[in-house]
């Protein structure tokens, strides 16, 4: 069972994050990354369905590893700054 649009704002989320698998001149991982608002898509689309769909503004590959953007809640339980390592 694949993720859908719909399923993702009962877990917080708000946005999705894209990262781009393609290689650019020379065999070089290209590394390009960028978000997606969720509003965009409609309430029955599925994760994988978005990412066949996603094209890389950087090199232009279909190669992308798109995931749900956690990080405000990461920021909202950690005050929003920079946590020290123990020692």
């Amino acid at each position: 069972m694949s993720v859908t649009i719909a399923s993702l704002p009962t877990h917080g989320v708000r946005q999705l994050l894209v990262y781009c698998n393609g290689k650019r001149e020379g065999d070089w991982p290209c590394h390009h990354q960028g978000t997606l608002p969720i509003e965009q898509f409609s309430a029955d689309e599925t994760l994988p369905d978005i990412q066949r769909r996603c094209r890389c503004t950087a090199c232009g590959w279909r190669r992308a590893d798109l995931r749900p953007d956690y990080s405000w809640q990461q920021a909202a339980l950690y005050g929003g700054g920079w946590m020290m390592p123990p020692g």
